[in-house]
């Protein structure tokens, strides 16, 4: 029988300003936005995004993106500056909420900030279901960003210990955030994680069938090993071809940690290693990343995603050193493009890699453990490129596609909650 009710009414609220060289969370609605205009006829979905402007983008009659100007983000605060994603500190957006009168249901993607606490205000007014999904560690953020702001202002002295290290403020702060999102996520009809290690705190404030688990899928049409053009590489952007090529992707920042790649570069570049650092992003780090490694680095900024799924299918490893990554696309996109993926225990990024057959996990944080782990890597190349064909082979095997996450992870969960009495 052909269901006759009108398309449910989605408000997905993203906190964090689009922009085209946006990070994973952006990047994450975009596609599933782009999935809902292939797979999802029933759905009528708005994405919320902070924006330069107020506009509207209309990618389908049933799905668009609104871009919504900032009440009091982080960027006008002078010490907050080096964070890698600016917020909303605002306790209300009257703007956004008076654009969720309408909706059936909404769909915040943190706990924390203006979007999240406006839909806690409206759900409360109206009535309409609450779902949440992670997908960044904000709480883990918290801690070290909080620690480089107390540095910045009060510089590295005997204060700045006392705040850190005595008094544990960063820390603290860590805790207060958790405690904000289990507060948050109990006020939901459901909580999507991340990552199946967080499923544990999302139970211990819902029953165990309203927490389901959120994907991320990939683009097997771009990100795939046929990319593969070291004569390019080296013809654009003067990348040797004869030289081991590791590529780091994301923010070029404290939270990511590239100086801990950069540092085990240099070192086995000491022992006699020939080995290039390709990065691929932005970030306040850079000039001294640039400065350590000279002309064994090269560093072009935000590329497009048609340029840097070249760059996956033309390196040799992918290296990850964040610990804090709460379901990393980029892994997911190497993975699929051909190369080994070498990436940080605590990221979650064990879950998608096979140890010694697509890549490998380094459990340390410091310059040494990485170039213990890069060594004999780089050292065979052979081994090397077979753990990229095993890469290559795995991912089109296991890794959803987004219109699969859409299908499978989101609209059920959506149906249920919004269809609900």
């Amino acid at each position: 029988m052909t269901d006759t009710r009108p398309a449910l009414k989605v408000a997905v609220l993203v906190d964090l300003l689009w922009r085209p060289d946006a990070g994973g969370h952006v990047k994450c609605w975009e596609r599933l936005s782009e999935a809902a205009v292939r797979s999802a006829p029933g759905i009528d979905l708005t994405v919320h995004f902070q924006g330069e402007e107020e506009r509207t983008v209309t990618l389908a009659p049933n799905v668009r993106h609104r871009h919504h100007r900032p009440v009091f983000s982080t960027a006008r605060i002078p010490f907050l500056r080096h964070v890698p994603d600016h917020t909303d500190l605002a306790r209300h957006h009257p703007r956004l909420a008076a654009r969720l009168q309408d909706c059936d249901l909404i769909h915040t993607t943190d706990a924390f900030f203006a979007y999240a606490r406006t839909a806690e205000r409206v759900v409360a007014a109206r009535g309409v279901p609450l779902v949440n999904s992670v997908h960044t560690d904000t709480p883990g953020y918290t801690r070290i960003f909080m620690a480089r702001t107390l540095e910045g202002l009060f510089g590295t002295g005997a204060l700045t210990r006392l705040l850190v290290d005595r008094l544990a403020l960063p820390a603290k702060g860590e805790r207060d955030m958790l405690a904000k999102l289990a507060r948050h996520q109990a006020r939901c009809a459901f909580a999507l994680v991340s990552r199946p290690e967080e499923r544990a705190r999302a139970e211990a404030v819902l029953p165990p069938e309203r927490v389901g688990l959120l994907r991320r899928g990939i683009d097997r049409t771009l990100f795939t090993p046929a990319a593969r053009d070291r004569a390019w590489l080296e013809e654009a952007y003067g990348v040797p071809r004869n030289r081991a090529l590791v590529l780091f992707a994301g923010r070029i920042n404290r939270g990511k940690r590239p100086m801990t790649l950069a540092r085990a570069v240099h070192q086995l570049r000491g022992e006699g290693l020939d080995l290039h650092l390709l990065c691929a992003g932005e970030g306040e780090e850079k000039p001294e990343l640039q400065a350590l490694l000279g002309d064994a680095a090269t560093c072009p900024g935000a590329v497009p995603q048609t340029v840097l799924a070249r760059f996956y299918a033309s390196a040799d490893l992918f290296v990850l050193p964040s610990e804090i990554e709460v379901n990393s696309n980029v892994v997911r996109e190497a993975l699929s493009s051909g190369v080994a993926v070498l990436a940080h225990a605590d990221s979650g990024a064990g879950a998608v890699l096979r140890e010694g057959e697509t890549g490998g996990t380094v459990r340390g944080s410091d310059p040494d453990s990485w170039a213990a782990a890069l060594r004999p890597l780089v050292a065979e190349p052979e081994r090397l490129a077979a753990m990229g064909r095993g890469a290559g082979a795995w991912a089109a095997a296991n890794l959803p596609s987004w219109d699969d996450v859409l299908l499978q992870d989101v609209l059920p969960v959506w149906t249920a909650a919004g269809r609900a009495p």
